[in-house]
């Protein structure tokens, strides 16, 4: 078991998700995603990648805060390449700027430190940069990615240490 930990600065609880909750984790992801105004046919052609499945959350470590009866916020890491990734970070919009996120990320990283993992991989969606960099990620790259109604749309390419948050 990874454990539970408090982020001192929110009082946040982060703790292991559990695979029974995968429909509510999924729901939460389409949720968060579609508060940035992404048309309904992006969101459709994310359904893959929006899904969190009771697998991933079997196989990959995937932790979440739970906020009074609902689970405010979710991440998911990716451990199968030799620098692991931030898979996804999702965040209930009422839950937004709680501090969900940052104690997720932290206890994320505490994490893939403990498994010598100097560094994680973050495939960020545009609105995310700057929390990401706010944490100390650094952008090293982006990759096309148009959404409709903007074919210019780009994704960061992050890295983020896990011995600086």
């Amino acid at each position: 078991m990874i454990g539970a930990s408090a982020d001192r600065a929110s009082r946040v609880v982060v703790r292991e998700a559990r695979p029974t909750e995968s429909e509510e984790l999924t729901r939460l992801a389409f949720c968060a995603k579609s508060h940035w105004g992404y048309s309904p046919e992006d969101l459709e052609a994310w359904t893959d990648e929006l899904t969190i499945s009771p697998q991933s959350i079997d196989s990959e470590p995937t932790f979440v805060v739970e906020h009074g009866p609902r689970i405010g916020a979710v991440l998911q890491l990716g451990t199968q390449a030799a620098r692991w990734t931030i898979e996804c970070l999702w965040v209930h919009p009422d839950s937004m700027r709680g501090g969900f996120g940052r104690a997720l990320v932290r206890h994320a990283a505490a994490y893939a430190a403990s498994q010598s993992q100097a560094w994680l991989a973050i495939d960020a969606d545009p609105n995310a940069e700057a929390f990401y960099c706010a944490l100390g990620a650094d952008c090293v790259g982006e990759v096309q990615a148009p959404v409709v109604g903007n074919p210019q749309r780009v994704r960061p390419q992050l890295l983020l240490s896990t011995g600086t948050i």
